[in-house]
């Protein structure tokens, strides 16, 4: 929309859908306006751009526009031609920009061209330049304005990370000029277009420190381009090219001309979009829409208040998030008031960081604090506040007898449309069910430990679920900040079905003489956000030992064979449980802030030596590419017979839950993604080979076998959306 007031042209942003995103549709509407309708109006003096939209102004650029160039070294010439009509319109005309909302990407590339910027203060007003967790960099001159907006070394920490900033800071850095309440922010922004005009207004001109002066003037700018590299070696392990692209535009084109500078991102942007770190990346930004999509319908009964059974580390995460980011009404149950209190304390602690931190107002401090009730056994009044729950979560011991007790009793106390859903992490719901009166209500809803920083949400009905619950879950799910996944009701689900074959090949490649510290380094070097060793500790290795014996009963059969399950069984007679009990395959230091490392366990080493002895086993010589294969593929392979299986309705669930269930690396984009890029055959070939060495357990699933024969991919339109028979 066009409308002219006082000689300033208000130019309304209005896409089509819930938000505004940069299209090559937009990009001709937008040229089409101003060269027929504003530049040739001299009576235009100024262009104010805002958005039509509640809540934000320009959420980035379409990613579906990079799908459409097949040659993506097109990009340039459209990014290129972005640069000269910006430059057309800034010739004859002031422009300033007022959003209230998200300014992401090429939203917030498109703010930065304009002379003079005005943000709103709500909560959902946030600036930033994520494209590299999209494998890609800033295509819009982001990278050549916001270094002179904010300085080299914000700019850098903002570009590598793709962090959101909010408007105060944004004021205080120099990204906006002026920050308003959002109900005036029209008006504000004519009036302040009018006195740039008349010069009675200047733009915010960011003036040099002598730190500053220091890192951009002098050689002395060496080292923090030095050290933004040695950050990224640390954080990616070199496996997101993205980054070292960033930095090397930005230090490349310090004070060179500005069309070299945007030549040079132009050509790296273009390069990027090519690149299969990208294509994985942006695979596993549309898998995280295209899960959530079911044909359940709707929710019969709004979900308002959860109560959550177990105070422990993970019924403590759950009512955190249910709390916090869902804004539920949160009751939380222990058997004594000790437990309760624990639980209670380890969610405070945390919104008392994010209050310091200033993530949290004092208001909404107070306001989420009352929303939780911690109770306990010896509360006369608990039965009353559960029987006005809507949906209850356990989090109580993993054993079938204790669930079914835990069921009798909420259904004796909750309301008839009240969910009951269990945290199990293995065992099938339908066996839940069994003993419910309700079973069209109960549900399974696995979460990851730690809760609040774990991003997946498993979702399990079983045969008899209605389908208004499994609505109910995702959308309780989602507000809970999770990304859920809709997973069949069988052993393990999907993430632990996938991992036990995964932990069993570990565990056999221990005992064939591989050191665990070496084991460890190869899945971090591979892309894995921890080893495998110590994702045991973190987990608790009684849990790993409890799963790996209850899956090994399961209905996988030879695909759980190879392994050796005395090393778990050691570690538990033992007691060395991990990290929660200070010794597990490592030794955890009790004052780890002071810098203190974790260091392997000498006992657990001295105790395999001794089963490796007896067995006749010396060093394994096995290369870090063998040992990072036959533990991958483990996983790779499951998740295929998933798929096969219809445990899993797509790929993308696929994808998605490994990447944010277990940490599969991201540049890969999760294991079918990972199959799509590196060829189906090539892995049915290594499994062939590992097959015919170390036996059955490495037989490839039959669809990959199919795949790799008629040359199908995973992803495309047909698969990433549709349900998988």
């Amino acid at each position: 929309d066009l409308e002219i007031k006082d000689n300033v042209a208000i130019v309304r942003i209005n896409c089509p859908g819930k938000m505004n995103t940069i299209s090559q549709g937009m990009q001709k509407e937008s040229e089409a306006m101003f060269r027929e309708k504003i530049l040739p109006n001299k009576d235009i003096k100024a262009v104010v751009f805002i958005s039509s939209k509640p809540d934000n102004f320009i959420a980035g650029a379409d990613i579906d526009m990079l799908k459409a160039f097949e040659d993506k070294s097109q990009l340039k010439a459209l990014t290129m031609k972005g640069h000269a009509f910006f430059d057309e319109v800034k010739r004859s005309k002031l422009v300033t920009v007022a959003f209230n909302g998200s300014a992401l990407g090429g939203g917030l590339e498109w703010a930065m061209y304009c002379d003079y910027r005005v943000a709103t203060s709500s909560k959902k007003t946030v600036m930033g330049l994520p494209e590299v967790k999209l494998g890609l960099m800033p295509g819009m001159a982001g990278t050549y304005h916001l270094p002179k907006m904010v300085g080299y070394a914000t700019a850098l920490d903002m570009i590598l990370t793709g962090k959101n900033v909010r408007p105060d800071k944004a004021k205080k850095m120099g990204l906006v000029d002026l920050v308003v309440d959002p109900a005036s922010l029209e008006e504000v922004a004519i009036r302040q277009a009018k006195a740039l005009v008349a010069g009675e207004v200047k733009p915010t001109v960011r003036k040099l420190d002598w730190m500053s002066w220091g890192m951009e003037k002098t050689p002395l700018s060496n080292i923090m381009f030095k050290k933004a590299r040695e950050t990224v070696d640390k954080t990616t392990g070199g496996k997101y090219p993205a980054a070292y692209a960033i930095i090397d535009v930005l230090e490349k084109n310090m004070g060179k001309p500005r069309m070299a500078h945007l030549e040079d991102e132009a050509t790296k942007f273009a390069q990027l979009a090519a690149t299969p770190e990208s294509a994985a990346l942006i695979g596993i930004f549309h898998g995280m829409n295209a899960v959530k999509k079911h044909d359940f319908g709707k929710p019969k009964q709004p979900v308002k208040k959860i109560a959550v059974l177990g105070a422990g580390l993970m019924g403590a995460g759950i009512a955190q998030v249910s709390v916090d980011n869902g804004k539920y009404e949160v009751l939380l149950k222990d058997k004594n008031a000790e437990g309760a209190s624990r639980g209670e304390k380890v969610i405070m602690d945390e919104m008392k960081a994010k209050l310091n931190k200033k993530r949290m107002t004092n208001y909404e401090f107070c306001s989420t604090a009352s929303r939780l009730t911690p109770l306990h056994d010896d509360v006369e009044s608990w039965k009353k506040h559960f029987s006005t729950a809507d949906l209850v979560v356990e989090a109580v011991f993993e054993d079938l007898a204790v669930k079914h007790r835990v069921l009798a009793e909420m259904e004796a106390i909750l309301p008839p449309h009240a969910i009951f859903a269990s945290n199990t992490s293995a065992i099938p719901i339908a066996d839940i069910a069994k003993g419910a009166k309700r079973p069209e209500n109960v549900i399974g809803m696995h979460y990851f430990s730690p809760v609040p920083k774990m991003p997946l949400l498993e979702i399990i009905t079983h045969a008899g679920t209605a389908p208004e619950v499994a609505a109910a879950a995702m959308e309780v799910g989602s507000r809970q900040g999770k990304t859920p996944i809709f997973v069949k009701d069988v052993p393990g689900f999907f993430v632990n079905r996938c991992l036990s074959p995964f932990s069993v090949e570990v565990s056999a490649l221990v005992m064939e003489g591989v050191e665990l510290e070496t084991l460890d380094k190869a899945m971090r070097s591979y892309g894995m956000p921890v080893g495998p060793i110590t994702l045991s500790d973190e987990v608790g290795c009684d849990i790993s030992y409890h799963v790996s014996q209850f899956m090994g009963k399961a209905d996988l059969g030879v695909r759980m064979a190879g392994g050796h399950p005395e090393m778990m069984s050691m570690m538990v007679e033992k007691g060395w449980l991990g990290r929660k009990t200070g010794k597990g395959f490592y030794l955890y230091p009790k004052n780890p802030k002071k810098g203190d490392k974790k260091q392997i366990n000498p006992e657990v080493v001295s105790e395999l030596n001794n089963m490796l002895k007896a067995k006749g086993v010396g060093k394994s010589s096995l290369t870090t590419e063998e040992i990072q294969f036959r533990i991958i593929s483990r996983f790779v392979n499951e998740a295929a017979f998933c798929l096969q299986d219809g445990i899993i309705r797509a790929p993308a669930d696929g994808d998605i839950g490994a990447v944010f269930g277990i940490g599969f690396p991201p540049f890969m984009g999760g294991p079918f993604r990972m199959l799509d890029i590196t060829g189906t055959q090539k892995f049915v070939d290594q499994m062939y080979k590992w097959r015919d060495a170390k036996g059955p357990q490495f037989e490839p699933a039959q669809i990959l076998v199919d795949y790799a024969k008629a040359g199908k991919k995973f992803h495309n339109k047909s698969t990433d959306f549709l349900n998988i028979g």
